[in-house]
């Protein structure tokens, strides 16, 4: 039985995690209609540089912190040494990778950007990266609250943050239009309050103290695991970095928007992972065996069908309010391939199901060889994709690295766990949905209201007459007795 608060503090968790992603998502709009062409540029290279330096600051520490501090339930000053422990760890990585910014930042910008883009160092390039190790503080901190099942704290302090980013970035905009100062700024004195509040949290939970007995574990955990987060970095960024030499700049703030929409697909997709995985553990657990069964195959039955029609609904709205909340036509081209970008992300529902496995199996190993792969083949294959063929080639090298992607995780997790499936299921209609948008990306250069809506009836057939009766059952199995 499902308890009400675990409901209402999983409700909490969920709209708290989730409030970042939505400030970015309400700020789109406002770049779009206040930045200039330059700037849009300018702007998302500074954010997808903080995206990685975020990870490079927190070295990973909030995907360790459960692991220890579940392990330390019986020692709860042992626990308190540990928050402490972490607080330290991160401000002297933060420290030192600061330090190093500050010295090598102007020459490593000379050689990632072209210079025609005016993408500087000094001030904002700098800022940046500050800003960045204020939100991977303050991601760490509100981990932290996660654990401590403080979930009104967790939804206050990201509220703040919402509001804090969203205001002082509109102000900006609106008091300097056509310049960074609203975006750069807003991002920076948000994160200068984040990062206060989440050394409160620290102090206030833990010993500032480094206790240096769990540092061994941390480093190894951490220092494998940042690999794979880099690696999805580079999944999700480094297309963008090869296209500023091959396509314009309209082109290019076109193809970054339409990815950044995705942000929305990309949390939904999370989410359902958040709620089917602990699902699944149970279910392996009573069986004792490394094996899926019936019922936990039932959950990416159902994941197979809400990311699909998500997808497909998501190539019909998008395009609808572009015009509505965008007035610079430019933006527009990008609803052109829509849909081929949507065909790779109908492959999460089957890297989910495998990743599933590798985390209960705690075989991390193996996300290190699908991921580490993967990000060093596209690498190769957009370089080569944006040479002879620009942005066409950037997303077909994507598509081809997702699909790689799947057939990794196939391969290397035969040995970890049996697998007992119906594969037209979970497999094929992926796809199929897959192999539909490719070749109407192929056959129609124009964006097509109306195949879209052709494909969301025929796969709303299709997922009626073949899963009604899973829905049904796994609907019950999440209502109270």
């Amino acid at each position: 039985m499902i308890s009400k608060g675990f409901l209402k503090s999983s409700a909490i968790y969920t709209i708290g995690g989730a409030l970042p992603m939505v400030a970015g998502l309400i700020m789109l709009p406002f770049y779009t209609n206040y930045l200039s062409e330059g700037n849009y540029t300018q702007l998302l290279f500074y954010i997808s540089l903080s995206l990685l330096f975020q990870i490079l600051f927190s070295f990973s520490s909030e995907s360790y912190f459960g692991v220890q501090y579940s392990k330390l339930v019986t020692e709860p000053e042992r626990q308190k040494k540990f928050i402490g422990t972490v607080s330290v760890l991160l401000l002297s990585v933060g420290a030192v990778l600061l330090l190093l910014s500050a010295i090598l930042g102007k020459t490593l910008f000379g050689v990632i950007y072209n210079q025609s883009l005016g993408i500087d160092f000094w001030p904002y390039g700098f800022y940046t990266i500050l800003t960045a190790f204020f939100n991977s503080y303050f991601k760490t901190a509100t981990v932290c609250l996660i654990y401590l099942k403080r979930a009104n704290a967790f939804l206050l302090v990201n509220f703040i943050n919402f509001i804090a980013t969203i205001g002082i970035s509109i102000l900006g905009l609106h008091f300097y239009p056509d310049t960074l100062v609203g975006p750069m700024y807003g991002r920076l004195l948000s994160g200068l309050v984040i990062f206060i509040l989440a050394h409160f949290i620290f102090l206030k939970n833990g010993n500032f103290v480094l206790d240096k007995s769990f540092l061994p574990e941390l480093t190894k955990f951490c220092s494998s695991y940042i690999i794979i987060v880099i690696a999805g970095w580079v999944l999700g960024q480094m297309d963008r970095y090869f296209l500023q030499n091959g396509i314009s700049k309209a082109e290019l703030n076109s193809y970054d928007l339409i990815l950044k929409c995705f942000f929305g697909i990309e949390f939904i997709q999370n989410s359902l992972s958040a709620v089917i995985f602990p699902k699944l553990f149970e279910i392996w657990n009573k069986n004792k065996n490394n094996k899926t069964t019936e019922e936990s195959n039932r959950y990416f039955n159902v994941f197979t069908v809400i990311n699909t029609v998500q997808l497909i609904v998501f190539c019909v709205l998008v395009p609808v309010l572009y015009p509505l909340i965008i007035h610079n036509a430019t933006f527009y081209q990008s609803k052109n391939y829509i849909g081929v970008l949507a065909a790779g992300y109908v492959f999460r529902s089957i890297l989910n199901f495998y990743i599933s496995t590798i985390m209960f199996t705690q075989k991390t190993q193996v996300l290190l060889k699908i991921f580490g792969l993967s990000a060093v083949i596209q690498i190769v294959l957009i370089y080569f994709g944006v040479k002879f063929y620009g942005l066409n080639g950037a997303i077909y090298a994507g598509l081809i690295t997702k699909v790689l992607q799947v057939i990794f995780a196939m391969r290397f997790t035969k040995s970890i766990f049996e697998y007992d499936f119906n594969r037209f299921k979970i497999i094929v209609i992926p796809f199929m949905y897959f192999l539909i948008n490719v070749l109407q990306f192929t056959f129609f250069e124009e964006y097509s209201l109306t195949l879209y809506l052709l494909q969301l009836l025929v796969f709303s057939v299709l997922f009626y007459l073949i899963f009604r009766n899973e829905i049904k059952k796994l609907w019950q199995s999440f209502k109270p007795a």
